[in-house]
């Protein structure tokens, strides 16, 4: 189901012209960062916020935006959730770890 869900993700972001600039595991999810403009609820560009997603391991998503801030991740999520990891921490999607 993993493989599938993440399969679907890159298909959709390949049709929406967003590049996968890396993923990595961390709370028992997958981070996936995109070079998408983010979207607020409304349908309006979050100035200077690039869409990032996360999955778990049952294959439920939720949609996310991230800064990079000097050599940093700042992951804001939709529920008010935010975290900061370590850019190095996110791999570029390769066949070796695509799930």
């Amino acid at each position: 189901m993993k493989n599938i869900f993440l399969a679907c993700l890159i298909f959709y972001s390949t049709l929406g012209c967003a590049e996968i600039v890396g993923q990595m595991t961390a709370n028992g999810e997958v981070y996936v960062i995109t070079s998408n403009i983010c979207k607020t609820a409304d349908g309006k560009d979050a100035k200077g916020w690039l869409m990032s997603y996360s999955y778990n391991s049952i294959g439920i998503a939720n949609r996310s935006c991230y800064q990079k801030f000097n050599d940093n991740i700042w992951i804001w999520e939709f529920t008010g959730r935010e975290y900061i990891y370590p850019a190095s921490n996110f791999k570029p999607v390769t066949p070796a770890n695509k799930g």
